[in-house]
C-alpha cells in the first residue's frame, strides 16, 4: 500500500496546566439547575453553562448558575463544580452546604461557597479546611458574609484567626453596569484572586472591572465600620478615583494572626496565606509512600525539598527563606519539618518629606 504523507489535526479539550507561582483551581459548591451526580471540571464559562445549567440564567436561577459568569469574568480558568441538591424546594440548608463542601477530597486551591453562612456552619467548614491543611492539601475559603453590626463581623472573622480564609466579602460590586449580589461579588473576587500569582498582595490594588461598590465605607476613625472590618481582616473596597471608576482593596490582610520573631502580633496578608498553601502543596511527599524507609529514600526527599526551596526563593521569589529538615522517626515514619517560612512585609505606610524654599 502506498504511504501518502499527510498531517492530521484533531481538536481536543484543553486541560488547564498550572503555571509556576499560580494556585488558582477553584471548587464552587452551590446549587445548580442541572443535577450533577458527581463533581465536574470546567475551564470556560460556556463549558460551565453547558454542563451545569439547564438554559437561560436569570435572577430566579439557583445561586450556582448566577455565580458562574462573575467567577469566570473575574479570571477563573480551572473550576470544579460541586452541585448541591436541596432536600426540599428552595435554597439548600446550611447543613447541606457544609456536607457538600466537606465531602470534596480532590486537590484544589480555593473553596468558593456563594452563600451567607452562620458562624456555626463556618466553623464546620473551618474544621474541614484544618483537616486538609493537616493532610498537606490546604485550601482557602472565599465566601460572602453579611452581619448586622461590626462586632458580628469581627466575631465571624475570628473563626479564621489561625488561617483557612482568603476573603470574606461583605460588599456588592458593580461590574459591566450590573450590580452583583454579595454572593456574585464573592465569586467575582474569587476570579480576581485565582488568576494572580500567590505572592501578589491585594493591598491598595485595583479591583479590575469594578465600577461601583455598595455599601461604601469610611476608614478615618477607629469607630468607622470600614476601619473595624479592615482591622478584623475582612477585605473592604474603597473608591480611589470616582471619575475613572477605580476601586481598590484597602488592605488584604486576613483574620489569620501570628506572632513575629520580634514579638509583634501581625495579620498575615493574602499573599502570605496563599504562598504558605502553595509551598505546602509543593512539599507534599505522597509519592514517597510505599518506598523503603532507608537512607536512599531520605536522600531523595532531601533533594526534592531542596529543589522546591530553590524554586520558591531563587526562581519565583515568593519568600525570603525556607528552613526545613527531614528525619526518620521509626521504621514506618519519615518526618519532613517546614521549620520556618520567612516573608517580606507589605508596605502599608510611606513617609514623604517635603522641603519648601522661596527665592
Amino acid at each position: 500500500m502506498a504511504i501518502i504523507p499527510k498531517i492530521t489535526v484533531t481538536q481536543v479539550d484543553n486541560v488547564p496546566k498550572g503555571s509556576p507561582g499560580i494556585a488558582g483551581k477553584v471548587a464552587i459548591v452551590a446549587e445548580f439547575s442541572k443535577s450533577l451526580s458527581a463533581p465536574i471540571s470546567v475551564n470556560t464559562y460556556a463549558n460551565a453553562v453547558a454542563e451545569a445549567t439547564t438554559g437561560t440564567i436569570t435572577s430566579s436561577s439557583p445561586v450556582g448558575d448566577q455565580c458562574l459568569e462573575p467567577l469566570f469574568r473575574g479570571g477563573a480558568t480551572d473550576v470544579i463544580i460541586v452541585d448541591i441538591s436541596p432536600s426540599t424546594a428552595g435554597s439548600p440548608t446550611g447543613a447541606e452546604i457544609v456536607t457538600a463542601a466537606t465531602s470534596l477530597e480532590e486537590n484544589y486551591d480555593i473553596l468558593l461557597i456563594p452563600y451567607v453562612l452562620t458562624d456555626t456552619n463556618l466553623a464546620s467548614i473551618k474544621s474541614y479546611i484544618d483537616d486538609r491543611f493537616e493532610s498537606s492539601h490546604p485550601v482557602g475559603l472565599i465566601a460572602p458574609v453579611t452581619r448586622s453590626a461590626a462586632a458580628d463581623y469581627v466575631t465571624t472573622a475570628a473563626i479564621f484567626a489561625d488561617g483557612g480564609c482568603f476573603g470574606l466579602i461583605c460588599q456588592q460590586f458593580t461590574v459591566n453596569n450590573t450590580e452583583l449580589s454579595v454572593a456574585q461579588s464573592a465569586a467575582y473576587y474569587c476570579g480576581l484572586v485565582c488568576e494572580r500569582r500567590v505572592d501578589a498582595s491585594f493591598t491598595m490594588k485595583v479591583l479590575g472591572g469594578v465600577e461601583a461598590v455598595n455599601a461604601e465605607m469610611t476608614f478615618a476613625q477607629s469607630s468607622d465600620m470600614g476601619y473595624k472590618l479592615v482591622e478584623a481582616g475582612i477585605p473592604v473596597a474603597k473608591c480611589l478615583n470616582r471619575a475613572e471608576k477605580t476601586f481598590v482593596i484597602v488592605n488584604s490582610r486576613l483574620p489569620h494572626v501570628v506572632t513575629a520573631t520580634d514579638g509583634a502580633t501581625v495579620h498575615l496578608d493574602l499573599y502570605m496565606e496563599r504562598t504558605i498553601n502553595y509551598i505546602i502543596n509543593l512539599f507534599n511527599l505522597e509519592d514517597f509512600l510505599g518506598e523503603k524507609n532507608n537512607a536512599i529514600t531520605l536522600d531523595a526527599i532531601e533533594q526534592r525539598l531542596a529543589r522546591v526551596k530553590h524554586e520558591c526563593i531563587d526562581t519565583l521569589g515568593l519568600v525570603e527563606d525556607i528552613k526545613y529538615s527531614v528525619e526518620k522517626v521509626n521504621r514506618d515514619c519519615v518526618r519532613a519539618n517546614i521549620e520556618e517560612i520567612v516573608f517580606d512585609g507589605v508596605v502599608t505606610e510611606i513617609d514623604a518629606n517635603v522641603t519648601y524654599d522661596v527665592i
